[in-house]
């Protein structure tokens, strides 16, 4: 069996946006949830402007607002007294954004967790 749910939520002022996806499978005794979580922040907006600006405005972010740089972390356990396995990958890091002439400063972060749990304990 495969239990889907996606949720979705945006603040009031559309500054931030959330999406969270997890799947459950429970197939032969062996059970599997994957949690995945995308979230959006945007930290800096540039009021409309003309395209030669829009160079201008990004130098001055690089100068006064330091891009957070790409951070990636990977973590995994496993418990052989209960069988429960544990694996969580994140990611977070910022980019920039242009619509309509608008430049948008965005941070992100992704994380991905993966819980499985074996029919019967591990022993040796």
């Amino acid at each position: 069996m495969r239990d889907i749910c996606i949720k979705t939520q945006v603040s009031g002022n559309h500054k931030r946006k959330n999406l969270l996806i997890v799947e459950t499978v429970d197939q032969n005794g062996m059970q599997a949830r994957a949690e995945k979580k995308f979230s959006y922040y945007v930290s800096e907006q540039s009021p409309a402007q003309d395209p030669g600006n829009a160079q201008a405005w990004l130098e001055m972010q690089s100068l006064f607002h330091h891009k957070k740089e790409r951070h990636v972390s990977i973590r995994k356990v496993f418990d052989p007294k209960t069988g429960i396995g544990q694996m969580v990958y994140r990611v977070i890091g910022s980019f920039y954004v242009v619509q309509n002439l608008h430049l948008f400063a965005v941070v992100f972060m992704h994380r991905i967790k993966f819980d499985m749990l074996t029919p019967t304990p591990y022993t040796k």
